[in-house]
């Protein structure tokens, strides 16, 4: 009997676990380097990204053009979203490796702040991308910090930026869990 509601507990308990990392969208989209882009973060990504397309679309005149509603349009879209979120991971890791965390928080820091200054940046981010400052920071300022962080030790020691990135994608360990995608040992593809 004892077995039966140990049994009934455990399963409970996965169940729990199971719906939270769903309703949290937890679970992977992307592997890096057994490092996890969740389906969370994709998705808020995406979300911006549509939108910031669709409001360039308007400034151009295309506001009622049903070039986002196409498969082809939002698979791209996905499939850059993909690479860009893949390339933020090993300029990450390639950061930790040279760089201690507070002085690359530091550095990072600053470089947000020399780009922002004193600019109306929170109602930019809000039209232009549908994000709060908070998100945008997140989502954009800071993986661009990092990549110039990166581009500009790499220039220091003589090396080109593009080859770097290049060695980082062939050595990487990459799984895509998003039906349509994969990764080709040095980029992503659609299926």
């Amino acid at each position: 009997m004892k077995k039966i509601w140990f049994l009934i507990l455990v399963l409970i308990g996965i169940s729990v676990f199971g719906s939270w990392v769903i309703l949290t969208e937890s679970y992977p989209v992307v592997l890096v380097n057994f490092k996890i882009i969740g389906a969370g973060d994709f998705s808020r990504n995406y979300a911006s990204s549509l939108f910031y397309y669709k409001n360039a679309a308007k400034v151009y005149g295309k506001e009622n053009s049903d070039l986002f509603d196409a498969e082809e349009v939002r698979q791209e879209i996905k499939r850059a979203l993909i690479s860009s979120l893949i390339e933020n991971v090993l300029i990450n890791e390639e950061l930790n490796k040279e760089i201690n965390s507070l002085d690359l928080e530091k550095m990072i820091d600053e470089k947000i702040e020399k780009a922002v200054g004193e600019k109306e940046i929170n109602r930019a981010a809000e039209s232009i991308y549908g994000l709060s400052y908070d998100n945008f920071k997140t989502q954009m300022l800071i993986p661009q910090a990092k990549k110039e962080i990166l581009e500009e030790k790499t220039a220091l020691k003589g090396e080109n930026f593009e080859e770097k990135m290049e060695e980082l994608k062939s050595k990487a360990k990459v799984m895509i869990f998003l039906s349509g995608f994969e990764w080709d040992g040095k980029e992503v593809i659609i299926k």
